[in-house]
């Protein structure tokens, strides 16, 4: 018995002593706990630093082995007021543990995120990024309110051009749009959702060769915060019509599981009024004798109404490997009335034919995708294998009916019902494998599958007056799509003291078989190319660098454009398919001077063969105008930019730059040769500033002197954009007042080719106001621990804590 308490005396001896050499505690805010905060142990009298600790994602922390004597804990992090415990001595009777609940810093979390935000643009060797969550103060509207915003970018009757440059090519998170209304999602994709969008000139091996023209991807924002967070959204506008969104995001990050949820809801308003004015010849005998005016006018309004819903769970299998799946879906529903009405002004008669027309549309899309992924990181010096699976389903189901009143029956019209129901299936699975070979080479190797299966089915019925629809089976169309790719790539990049440079190979195989059910007619293409590129950079002095890029590019036809249909939006007025464009080919040179990183002076040139040019043609008979894509012999594209900081001058941030661009068009077209050439001027501006009260005020603006695309020859356009924002409650409300266009001209442009003598005015909701409020809530600290740290940074570096 005397053994068993002297054993039992020891062991509550022996817990007793060990507990005397260190002391621990918890570290919270208003939120619950704070991880990666330094716990400071300080010695008494002198205040020295001996040692330190950093809480854990509990917000716990322990500082072990302490020697007799007498000490103080003091608490840092950054954005947050430094704190102090009660002193406690070494060895102690009992056991030392402090709750401490440290309060934000709102003078210091202001003057963090002044000093930190990003440039508006970062020139890196392949890409500009334009970071747009940081600079942009109101982002209530649509991505394509956000794409007005980007330097160059510009956006006519929802149609976007890059300074000139008008076949652009669209992504999300690196993902392709190629065979989906892109359109629809730029409009019903809130703006708040990006994080930044690059624009890609010179594309490597690792992107798909597809596409001749800037490359868009658009890089939706992640969850890098810690705990259980999530932020709300409201917010409103008016453009002639209410426009309305909100949204919930909820997002769970603890220990190796990171899930992320959001919904919301957009209802965008928008209108657009379009004038085209033709001068139709007529002819006798081979001979013009007159001219037949048609003056059409269409207000088109529309107020789509979609609902979102996408979330994402990835878990960390170990420190090396990383597995998740994303998924996200949207339905649109649109009702809205197109009203058209085409003045006929005919030569031989002083009377007037007055056609009103209106098109009722039920418009209905939806999207869902799955997106599972997979990470290898094999070690910590970048080599990694990354593997993504992406599967989308698109479909679309469309009635649009076209009634008609003729004021004096010069001319018979009907009626038209057209019913478009469409779905596309794609699959895309993509491995990219990356090795550092040494600190100065990295080489990346790859390859990719997708397949994309399309069913469009048309229907057209007609009706005279009073009477029972009938089809048109002359304008009935069902058409079928099947497009597989396959392609493999490789890339080095290497560095060498001031020198750079990337070599890259592609190879790509597309096999596309289109089929025209009703007209039985197959049409099948199998292409197989090699696309190199290569880039060369070099720092010259100081912050100025310089590079060199090449790079060859397809761009294959879509299935809307192979697809042969006929559709009307008016009497007069369609759209047409023609199953017998080829793909085009660009070959593309760019060089740069960059300062600082930030964009300087480019030049950059492109030549296209068989360029894929939307042009419209015209039938004199029935005076019926329609709008196609066609095969243009060659093209060329002479980009001259030039660009500064605005900083580097003005005690405001931003940008400004000024492009020259050369658009040039050489081939037959219409039993003739055309041949035209434009220089057109883009000017465009965005500066930020801090007002009193700490309000951010951002103003943009854009000029163009108008451009030569295909065959309509454009005026001179321009818009101003002014934006405030303030944030209130520790930085976790924000409000945002924004007004795009507040100065503006409109679309106009002409035709004058062959048989065509067209004027094009196009005008939209101008003076757009919104409101946008935020509010963020729960843990809203990073996970990462080089973003964190505190005032006495300098100090815990100099203490050896091992």
């Amino acid at each position: 018995m005397r053994l068993i308490y002297s054993l039992l005396l020891l062991c509550t001896c022996s817990g007793f002593l060990s507990a005397q050499d260190f002391a621990s505690g918890r570290i919270t805010d208003e939120n619950g706990a704070v991880f990666y905060a330094n716990a400071i142990l300080y010695s008494l009298p002198d205040s020295s630093v001996v040692t330190a600790s950093t809480s854990d994602e509990d917000g716990n922390f322990k500082i072990e082995n302490i020697k007799p004597g007498d000490y103080y804990i003091q608490t840092s992090m950054l954005g947050y007021v430094d704190k102090k415990t009660a002193s406690f001595s070494i060895p102690s009777d009992k056991p030392i543990f402090f709750n401490i609940e440290i309060n934000t810093d709102a003078k210091m979390l202001s003057t963090v995120e002044i000093t930190a935000r990003k440039p508006f643009l970062e020139q890196k060797p392949d890409k500009l990024v334009v970071n747009v969550e940081d600079n942009i103060t109101n982002l209530s509207g649509n991505l394509m309110d956000v794409m007005k915003k980007v330097p160059g970018m510009i956006v006519v009757n929802d149609k976007i051009s890059m300074a000139g440059q008008s076949n652009v090519t669209i992504m999300i998170n690196g993902k392709t749009t190629r065979y989906m209304d892109v359109n629809a999602l730029l409009r019903d994709m809130p703006g708040d959702n990006i994080k930044s969008i690059e624009v890609i000139h010179q594309p490597g091996a690792e992107y798909e060769a597809a596409g001749t023209g800037p490359i868009i991807n658009i890089i939706l924002k992640k969850n890098s915060l810690f705990g259980t967070n999530g932020s709300v959204n409201i917010g409103f506008g008016k453009n002639g019509d209410w426009r309305y969104n909100t949204g919930l995001r909820l997002n769970h990050h603890q220990g190796s599981l990171n899930i992320q949820g959001n919904v919301s809801f957009n209802q965008n308003a928008w209108y657009e009024e379009l004038e085209i004015i033709r001068r139709v010849p007529v002819r006798q005998d081979g001979e013009q004798v007159g001219v037949n005016t048609f003056s059409q006018l269409t207000e088109d309004p529309s107020d789509p109404r979609s609902y979102r819903a996408g979330g994402s769970v990835d878990y960390d299998v170990s420190d090396k490997h990383r597995i998740g799946v994303a998924g996200r879906y949207i339905t649109s529903h649109t009702d809205k009335v197109a009203d058209n009405e085409t003045n006929i002004s005919f030569f031989s008669s002083t009377e007037t034919e007055t056609v009103t027309t209106k098109n009722v549309a039920d418009l209905n899309w939806n999207m869902w995708s799955v997106n599972p992924y997979y990470s290898y990181e094999i070690d910590t010096n970048g080599h990694k294998l990354d593997l993504d699976v992406n599967l989308v389903s698109f479909d679309r189901d469309n009635i649009n009916t076209l009634s008609s009143e003729i004021a004096n029956n010069f001319v018979s019209i009907t009626d038209q019902q057209n019913v478009q129901i469409g779905k596309t299936d794609i699959m895309a699975a993509r491995l990219d494998y990356v090795l550092p070979v040494n600190d100065n080479v990295n080489v990346k190797l790859g390859g990719k599958y997708s397949s994309a299966d399309l069913d469009n089915d048309l229907q057209v019925f007609d009706r005279v007056p009073k009477g029972d629809w009938t089809p048109n089976v002359g304008q009935t169309n069902r058409y079928l799509f099947d497009e597989d790719i396959k392609a493999v790539y490789s890339k080095a990049e290497w560095k060498s003291g001031d020198w750079g440079g990337t070599l890259g190979l592609r190879w790509e195989q597309s096999l596309s078989v289109g089929n025209s059910v009703t007209l039985d007619s197959t049409l099948s293409r199998d292409i197989s190319k090699l696309f190199p590129s290569a880039s060369l950079s070099r720092k010259i002095a100081g912050p100025i660098g310089a590079n060199i890029a090449y790079s060859y590019r397809i761009d294959r036809p879509s299935y809307s454009t192979l697809n042969p249909f006929v559709y009307y939006y008016d009497p007069f007025t369609s759209d047409r398919g023609n199953q017998n464009i080829r793909p085009e080919l660009t070959h593309s040179f760019k060089t740069s001077i960059t300062y600082e990183s930030q964009p300087f002076f480019n030049v950059e040139y492109k030549h296209t063969n068989d360029a894929m040019v939307e042009v419209t043609e015209q039938n004199d008979d029935t005076g019926e105008t329609s709008r196609l894509t066609v095969n243009l012999e060659k093209f060329t594209n002479l980009n001259i930019s030039l660009g500064v900081p605005l900083d580097m001058f003005l005690p405001v941030g931003g940008y400004a730059a000024v492009i020259f661009n050369r658009n040039s068009y050489d081939s037959p077209y219409l039993d003739s040769e055309f041949n035209a050439s434009k220089w057109s001027v883009t000017g465009y501006l965005q500066a930020s500033y801090i007002l009193p009260g700490e309000i951010n005020a951002d103003l943009s603006g854009w000029y163009n002197s108008g451009d030569q695309e295909g065959i309509i020859n454009s005026s001179w356009l321009y818009g101003v954009n002014l934006g405030f924002s303030k944030k209130f409650l520790n930085d976790k409300l924000k409000i945002s007042l924004g007004v795009d266009d507040i100065f503006n001209r409109f679309f106009n442009g002409n035709i004058a080719y062959q048989n065509m003598d067209a004027e094009i005015f196009s005008r939209w909701n101008a003076r757009v106001v919104s409101f946008r409020a935020s509010y963020k809530f729960g843990n809203q600290h990073f996970k990462d621990k080089s973003r964190k740290g505190g005032s006495a940074n300098d100090e815990v570096r100099r203490v050896d804590t091992n």
